[in-house]
């Protein structure tokens, strides 16, 4: 899928990340995961092998896709999620992960849990450098389209400014003017 405004994808590992958590369209509802076969050839397509997800492995995926997509929610200024911290370190319990020959992580398993070990290793390297804190969610409830904030101050809010950013402000100038009435 393209991104909005024109961003670039986010860099590194981040972009599978992005990817994994922008598999759903909050607006449209179209999710790459709607059912084991669509999300194994979203797995396949995005290198995490030839695996037959079952519906037990979709239930995870979708599980640890909607909570990062609320930790994605806090880097844009949304109110902290303990639920979302706690699943997870829930999912990641079962998702070992190992120190690679060139001293990175990657997962201990070949199977679903190894697919779910590389997204959570992606989302720990970039914690590690620094680089989660601009991964977000677009502030418009709308969208939450995960972006990848390249400006100097950090200060994106919406994944389009054009699009996300005008209904936005479109919502507080009508607000306002319903409250001066």
């Amino acid at each position: 899928m393209g991104q909005p405004g024109d961003r670039a994808i986010a860099p590194g590992s981040l972009a599978l990340v992005q990817g994994f958590v922008n598999s759903v369209t909050i607006e449209t509802g179209q999710d790459e995961f709607a059912d084991p076969e669509d999300m194994a050839a979203w797995l396949f397509r995005n290198g995490l092998g030839e695996l037959r997800p079952d519906p037990l492995d979709r239930r995870d995926a979708v599980t640890l896709r909607e909570a990062l997509r609320a930790l994605l929610r806090e880097n844009n200024g949304g109110d902290p999620d303990p639920e979302a911290h706690r699943t997870v370190a829930h999912v990641a319990r079962d998702c070992p992960l190992v120190v690679t020959g060139s001293l990175g992580l990657g997962p201990a398993m070949t199977d679903m849990r190894g697919a779910l070990a590389t997204v959570l290793a992606s989302v720990a390297l970039a914690v590690a450098d620094g680089s989660w804190r601009r991964l977000k969610a677009c502030g418009e409830p709308r969208c939450e389209w995960i972006f990848y904030d390249r400006s100097r101050n950090r200060g994106s809010r919406w994944c389009s400014m054009a699009v996300c950013g005008s209904r936005a402000k479109m919502r507080v100038y009508r607000q306002a003017r319903r409250a001066s009435r």
